[in-house]
């Protein structure tokens, strides 16, 4: 009920525009007296036989109302008008329904995507807390690892030192020994004498 209520004015402007275009060619059309009544009209008539030309009438040529709009060649009928505006809507439905498609196609594109970008999220921070672990043991082993250090260089040191002297007790048992093969020596020159 409402699709004829807003249809309505719109049927009304095209009876107008139609009575308007109508009008409108009779009144450019030359008027001319017929023979037998003297009275003046458009040219309707034939003048040869009195007899009226064809008339499109109810059902004669489809329907009885055509109203022509636009100018000079480029009139179109209210009825094509109809027909191409009902094709252009048929093609915008097809354009939305894929335009749907695509927008559907988008969304799971995107929930797809969020969902590897939180996993990724959550990859990350493992990774980062993997890493703060590392550092933390490694700052653990670092101070572990200095008293050792500290322990193994003051044992280098007294190693050292205690190969030191060992050298120098090894230089003074030679020389002793040295100077006990010289002292033998002379004391054999000297039993030989």
């Amino acid at each position: 009920m409402k699709k004829l209520v807003s249809l309505t004015p719109l049927c009304f402007l095209i009876l107008i525009v139609g009575c308007v275009s109508f009008m409108k060619k009779d009144y450019k059309k030359p008027y001319k007296t017929t023979v037998s009544s003297g009275e003046t009209s458009p040219d309707t008539f034939s003048n040869k036989a009195g007899v009226p030309p064809k008339r499109s009438g109810y059902l004669a040529s489809g329907s009885t109302v055509i109203v022509d709009t636009g100018e000079g060649d480029k009139k179109t009928s209210v009825l094509e008008q109809f027909e191409q505006t009902r094709e252009a809507l048929v093609s915008s439905k097809a354009k939305i329904d894929t335009l749907e498609k695509e927008l559907v196609n988008n969304k799971n594109i995107k929930t797809a995507l969020e969902a590897e970008l939180e996993e990724t999220k959550k990859q990350l921070e493992a990774a980062q807390q993997i890493v703060i672990e590392n550092e933390r043991l490694n700052k653990q082993l670092n101070e572990s690892r200095e008293p050792y250090e500290k322990k193994i260089k003051e044992l280098t040191i007294e190693l050292t030192k205690a190969q030191i002297e060992e050298t120098k007790a090894k230089q003074e048992l030679i020389s002793l020994k040295i100077e006990q093969l010289t002292e033998k020596k002379k004391l054999k020159a000297q039993d030989s004498q």
